[in-house]
């Protein structure tokens, strides 16, 4: 008899369902012919805590104690957390029973998946044949399909190595460090392996835009009829105010450097791993990656959308029946685009790369949803599956088309020689003008969602509005329309942006951007790794919501800012300890 285990209760009865026949119900576990199905409760067995190492006197908190190593007899515990002392009793009971012949992991796909099943495996003292049931999706004929083609355990030993190693580090470092700190400073401090990284990145930022100081500039803005020259930043208000003259006398005319169209075609996205979706949740609805994680992974037991926790953008070619199947028909157009959105002929093959999918594809929605299954949805749920249908959509589209065009242009040399005196006024640098137009031709995929609001790009998105010529050419020379009628436009630098929940996923995402060593910088800069930064798609909202628990951290509207608190764990901790070159 086969003991099917899953992490949770929800995905053991979708693995009951899938099996088939007739389901008898018991406490803590199903049973479905000849097949037992359990669940864990998350993490049902922890690394035990220091006060719980009878033969140490690690309860006390000294400095006379430290380092606390357990290594070798690293000692493990059942959780407290409610029902999981239960819950572990029937999955040992189960474990034990003589006519239970094989174990099969049906935990996450993950690594913590893998760490769930094999702790409680240990803990029991269980040794019998065990197999690993991978799978990404929840819909009855994905699970049998993977129960059908099940591997050995023991091909998964590196994912499990890899968590226990990323768990005794997060112990030892977390204990240790912390008391340390909290000890010597007499200050509650809590340090983490990649929690603490992640703060210092924050009060990195956060100290840039305190020591800030604004500089003012001026600008020369001519207009040109239906488009505008804009002169360089200029430091002194007297060489703008200069410039401004020049510009605005009756018989001025600039000369075009050059004038370079070009007709650029922008490539479709790539399909979501965890953290792109996080990043856009939180961009265009607000949604902490706390919340989207929540969202995608409830999703998932509803067989809706296939596994949350990914790091790949593409599907293998395995999987292209599967996107064709989503992609015919209008059932996953139908309250999720507009109708002229969807491409005429979907381009599959853009979002297949067997080389970049390690364990789990990009995330996709089911067979099972549709404009039914969205409406009975929550508004969380119901804004991460619309965007996840919009992004396959967008990943199969065409391409957005459209013209851009950049203006080069300096003071005309024949105004130079009738006005020799003010033609020597400043610099050549300083007369340089530049104008850029960005017009649409072909909406492709930006068609699925091209409302939606963007990152401010402030002054510097100077190509709105402009419509420039399209029989301006390099060598002519051209006046302001209407003469005299420049101005000058007043500014100050500003400091760096405070670190949103989506610029700081991407700042984790992409952590070689802090490393100057040049070896590790193209290790994590590395798709093939699967490095990632620091962190893992897995983690990395619950790194943010930890910082925040602690206090470290708080949520100002949108933004992420250091509180006194976390700047001051910052001042003390050893640099090796906030250094994402080492985490």
């Amino acid at each position: 008899m086969r003991l099917i285990i899953a992490e949770k209760h929800s995905v053991g009865q979708a693995i009951a369902q899938a099996v088939g026949g007739h389901m008898e119900k018991h406490d803590g576990y199903v049973q479905v012919g000849d097949d037992l199905v359990t669940w864990a409760q998350g993490h049902l067995v922890d690394l035990a805590a220091p006060d719980e190492y009878k033969d140490h006197d690690w309860d006390r908190w000294s400095l006379d104690t430290l380092p606390i190593d357990p290594t070798p007899d690293w000692q493990w515990k059942v959780s407290r957390d409610k029902g999981a002392d239960r819950q572990y009793k029937v999955v040992a009971g189960l474990m034990r029973r003589g006519d239970v012949d094989m174990l099969v992991d049906a935990c996450d796909p993950d690594r913590e998946g893998e760490a769930i099943f094999r702790r409680i495996v240990k803990h029991a003292g269980v040794s019998k044949p065990m197999r690993r049931l991978w799978v990404a999706s929840l819909e009855e004929d994905a699970i049998r399909d993977a129960l059908a083609s099940m591997k050995d355990e023991t091909e998964y030993q590196g994912l499990a190595d890899s968590a226990m190693i990323r768990a005794k580090a997060d112990w030892l470092i977390g204990m240790n460090a912390s008391r340390a700190y909290s000890l010597v400073y007499n200050a509650r401090f809590t340090v983490g392996r990649v929690q603490t990284p992640t703060l210092a990145m924050i009060v990195d930022r956060d100290r840039q835009i305190a020591g800030h100081v604004a500089r003012p500039y001026w600008k020369v803005v001519a207009p040109m009829g239906g488009w505008k020259l804009a002169g360089e930043r200029l430091d002194k208000r007297e060489d703008a105010e200069t410039l401004l003259r020049i510009v605005n006398s009756d018989d001025f005319a600039f000369s075009i450097f050059k004038a370079e169209r070009k007709q650029q075609h922008d490539a479709p996205p790539r399909l979501y791993d965890l953290t792109g979706l996080q990043k856009d949740m939180s961009r265009l609805h607000g949604l902490t990656a706390a919340r989207t994680l929540s969202a995608l992974q409830s999703l998932y037991e509803k067989k809706l959308a296939t596994y949350p926790r990914t790091d790949s953008q593409y599907i293998t070619h395995d999987d292209l029946d599967t996107l064709r199947g989503l992609t015919e028909g209008d059932r996953l157009a139908a309250g999720f685009i507009e109708p002229d959105a969807k491409p005429e002929r979907p381009h599959l093959e853009l979002t297949v790369n067997d080389a970049k999918v390690a364990g789990h594809t990009a995330i996709l929605p089911t067979m099972q949803a549709d404009k039914a299954a969205l409406d009975e949805l929550g508004d969380d749920e119901r804004l991460v599956l619309t965007r996840v249908v919009r992004r396959m959509w967008e990943a199969v589209g065409d391409d957005y088309v459209h013209d851009v065009t950049n203006v080069v242009a300096n003071i005309d040399p024949h105004w130079c020689e009738k006005h020799p005196d003010e033609g020597r006024l400043l610099p050549e640098g300083e007369c340089r003008f530049t104008s850029r137009s960005d017009q649409p031709v072909s909406l492709g995929w930006h068609a699925i969602e091209h409302a939606a609001p963007q990152e401010d790009h402030g002054e510097e998105d100077e190509a709105a509005g402009n419509i420039i010529p399209a029989n301006l050419a390099a060598g002519v020379s051209i006046a302001p329309v209407p003469h005299g009628g420049a101005t000058l436009s007043e500014g100050k630098t500003k400091p760096p942006k405070p670190f949103t929940e989506a610029t700081l996923l991407a700042a984790m995402e992409h952590a070689s951007r802090w490393v100057e060593d040049k070896d590790l910088k193209a290790a994590l800069d590395d798709d093939e790794s699967h490095s990632g930064g620091i962190g893992t798609p897995a983690t990395r909202a619950d790194v943010i919501e930890k910082l925040i628990r602690t206090g470290y951290v708080e949520r100002k509207g949108k933004q992420l800012r250091s509180t006194e608190q976390g700047r001051s764990l910052i001042d003390v901790v050893a640099p090796k300890l906030k250094d994402v070159a080492v985490f």
